[in-house]
């Protein structure tokens, strides 16, 4: 009787924990739809940017490196267009007072911006860190899931960037 009971309680409780404990997307993968809500309230979701390339920043306001790309990934946005490029900054982790606290620093910068306070977009995406960049190209598929930022590469960004851009 014990081992069914320890066999039940691994299907039902530790089996699906390993199941969907998720690691990171391959360029190719069918990304997660749900991106959290805007300043709004509004739900921002991969499936309301179709025909446009959508790159996703996950960040934190204690991470200098994220805070360098997410200027860049402005400019880009606004060279191109929001027409063709959306840019989605996903604030990991972090604590409502402090979301808010940096969203007002932010409010000039003309990004999507969305808080992921328990990390549960985070996890369907695969972050295991930050900064994390990741470029869905117009198939809602993943393009570029880049762990890091430095100045250097930022050329193989706008290169995967006009690559997913000549699609559409």
């Amino acid at each position: 009787m014990r081992l069914i009971n320890c066999l039940a309680l691994f299907v039902c409780v530790l089996l699906p924990t390993f199941a969907f404990s998720k690691v990171p997307l391959k360029v190719g993968d069918l990304a997660p739809n749900y991106l959290g809500r805007d300043e709004s309230g509004n739900k921002v979701l991969l499936e309301d940017n179709k025909g446009k390339v959508v790159v996703i920043s996950f960040w934190a306001s204690w991470c200098t490196p994220c805070l360098k790309e997410l200027p860049i990934l402005e400019s880009i946005q606004n060279k191109v267009g929001i027409d063709k490029i959306k840019v989605v900054a996903v604030n990991y982790k972090e604590s409502v007072k402090q979301y808010r606290k940096i969203k007002n620093k932010f409010k000039n910068l003309d990004l999507t911006l969305t808080h992921d306070k328990r990390g549960n977009i985070g996890k369907k995406y695969g972050i295991k860190a930050i900064p994390t960049l990741i470029i869905i190209g117009i198939d809602g598929n993943v393009a570029l899931y880049k762990l890091g930022y430095n100045e250097s590469s930022v050329e193989d960004v706008i290169g995967v960037l006009n690559i997913q851009l000549a699609k559409t």
